[in-house]
C-alpha cells in the first residue's frame, strides 16, 4: 500500500514543479496566442524584452511576405511561434545576431582583400 501511495506523491509533485517555467506560447487560436504571447513577455526583463520584441517583428515580417491575405498571416505567425517561450526567442535571436555579426565581418575582410589585391 505504500508504494503505489510514493508513486502517487512523486507523480503530483513531478506534474506541480513546471508552474513556475516559462509561459509556453500557444498557437492553436489567434485568443490563445494573444494571450499566452502577452504572458510570456513577462518571462523576460527589459533589456531581453527588446531583443524579443525584434525577434518577433522580424518573424512577423517573413510571414506577411509568405501570406496572401489576413487570415493566412495570422496563421503563419501563430503556428511559427506556437510552442516556443520567451526566453527560448531571445536565445535564438542572440545566436542569430552572432552568426550575422561573424558573416558580416568575413565580408567586410573579403572586401578588404579584394580592394588591396590579396
Amino acid at each position: 500500500m505504500r508504494l503505489p501511495l510514493a508513486i502517487v506523491a512523486c507523480l503530483f509533485v513531478a506534474g506541480c514543479g513546471d508552474a513556475g517555467g516559462p509561459t509556453v506560447i500557444d498557437g492553436s487560436s489567434q485568443a490563445a496566442f494573444e494571450e499566452s504571447l502577452k504572458e510570456a513577455r513577462g518571462d523576460v526583463g527589459p533589456s531581453d524584452r527588446i531583443k524579443l520584441e525584434a525577434a518577433i517583428s522580424e518573424h512577423r515580417a517573413r510571414m506577411f511576405a509568405k501570406a496572401d491575405d489576413r487570415q493566412e498571416y495570422q496563421r503563419l505567425v501563430r503556428e511559427g511561434m506556437d510552442g516556443l517561450t520567451a526566453p527560448a526567442i531571445v536565445a535564438q535571436f542572440d545566436e542569430d545576431v552572432t552568426r550575422v555579426q561573424g558573416q558580416a565581418a568575413d565580408a567586410v575582410f573579403d572586401a578588404k582583400r579584394a580592394l588591396s589585391g590579396s
